[in-house]
């Protein structure tokens, strides 16, 4: 098993205020869908000097505040980002022994989850702390298995549509029949 902070640097999201002439996106949770992915429509709305906050393609956010503390990777885009303090930045050391996929995908297991929830502490909102991520520990298969693993959760969200979809049509289906024989 290995600690999580030995194979990533993990740091806090930075506290930014508004600018008139924004030149970076201000990451927030709001600003991902429920699949993780960046919404399209996220706008600059801070302007950023400092290229250390900056984030990179590849990089991973764990939302640490609240109840659902999903992981979310940044993606390829051409837009400067920074990540809010709602935010853990989890940046790994080395991306050729670890994927960003596979770490979002074990850190968005419900076990992982609740193992979180458990230690997050606060009295109104619950925060993960930086020190609790980093003592997280993970086995770390070859590339070839993390490759496998991030297919099949793939493949099983691509499931959960699929069926949630054959029931959407299944009762349109059946209220077509029902109004047709009123």
């Amino acid at each position: 098993m290995t600690k999580l902070q030995d194979i990533a640097t993990i740091l806090t999201g930075v506290f930014a205020k508004t600018s008139p002439n924004p030149n970076a996106l201000y990451l927030q949770q709001s600003d991902f869908d429920g699949n993780g992915e960046l919404h399209k429509t996220a706008q600059p709305t801070i302007a950023v000097d400092n290229p250390k906050h900056l984030l990179a393609a590849g990089d991973l956010l764990l939302a640490s505040k609240g109840n659902n503390n999903i992981c979310v990777i940044i993606p390829e885009i051409e837009q400067k980002c920074v990540a809010s303090p709602s935010f853990l930045v989890i940046r790994l050391r080395d991306k050729s022994a670890i994927l960003p996929e596979f770490v979002a995908w074990y850190l968005n297991l419900p076990t992982i989850q609740n193992t979180l929830a458990a230690q997050a502490r606060g009295t109104s909102i619950m925060s993960i702390s930086k020190a609790t991520l980093g003592e997280l520990e993970m086995s770390i298969p070859s590339i070839d298995k993390q490759k496998k693993y991030i297919e099949l959760s793939k493949l099983q969200k691509r499931e959960q549509e699929l069926y949630k979809a054959i029931a959407e049509k299944r009762k349109q289906l059946l209220e077509y029949k029902m109004i047709k024989n009123i």
